[in-house]
């Protein structure tokens, strides 16, 4: 756990649950520089008050949530742990459509390869991986695109080489998307179609400037780190192991 976060949260809660309510007759501040040496200063009657909190974080970061069958890395084109991050996208997308009764139907997912920090081991999953995978506070956003705009996108997704994906295949030329399909079936120009994704590359981020173009726009507000939890602790509930693999959802084309 990084300690400066640690402190930032357990500083917060110590202020918010102090009780007392004060009103503030003067503010001055200064810029306090964080160096390695600074950050390896000690305070034993800090560190007596950080302790509790800190064991209780790191217990539960160190909780038990899903096992897999080999360690999973993220690389572009495709690769297990995208793979199996959009695939779980997409299925929490459809679930929540359902249980919000929105009368949409999810058939495209996609998550960048940018966003993905850490490999998964082989073995023993904690929530820990699953923070180190997505350290951010992004939230699970849905938008409807056209079939010009998914290829507009692919096309897009071409010249980075690759990006996590599901329900969409296709294969790069030249930087250029050749053969897309959505769920089997090659893409309508006229048609449109739900895409699942976060909420910082729905915003724009990492040049995806084609999904601020959406007709509509839904943020479900859930956090993309909690689906990767509660995915991975449902697939452990089922007596499931992770075993995910590339399938070929973007490929290379001589």
């Amino acid at each position: 756990m990084n300690i400066r976060l640690l402190i930032s949260i357990i500083a917060a809660f110590l202020l918010v649950s102090c009780g007392t309510l004060t009103q503030t007759a003067t503010y001055d501040y200064k810029n306090l520089p964080i160096s390695d040496v600074s950050d390896s200063i000690s305070d034993q009657n800090f560190d007596d008050i950080l302790k509790p909190y800190k064991n209780e974080i790191e217990e539960k970061l160190s909780e038990f949530i899903a096992k897999s069958n080999n360690g999973m890395a993220s690389y572009r084109p495709e690769s297990p742990l995208s793979n199996f991050l959009t695939d779980l996208i997409l299925s929490s997308a459809k679930q929540y459509s359902i249980d919000n009764n929105l009368n949409i139907k999810p058939e495209i997912a996609l998550f960048n390869h940018g966003g993905i920090r850490a490999s998964v081991p082989k073995g023993e999953i904690t929530i820990r991986n699953a923070y180190e995978i997505m350290p951010f506070e992004n939230e699970l956003v849905m938008v409807l695109l056209t079939g010009e705009q998914i290829i507009s996108l692919a096309d897009y997704i071409a010249t980075r080489k690759g990006e996590g994906v599901a329900g969409i295949t296709f294969g790069m030329m030249a930087d250029k998307a050749i053969d897309i399909k959505v769920q089997g079936v090659k893409v309508d120009k006229n048609k449109q179609y739900w895409l699942v994704t976060n909420d910082y590359i729905a915003n724009g981020g990492d040049g995806m400037k084609v999904l601020t173009w959406a007709s509509e726009r839904i943020d479900t507000g859930l956090k993309i780190r909690d689906v990767i939890i509660d995915g991975f602790t449902t697939m452990n509930e089922n007596g499931k192991t992770i075993d995910a693999k590339t399938d070929g959802r973007i490929y290379y084309v001589e």
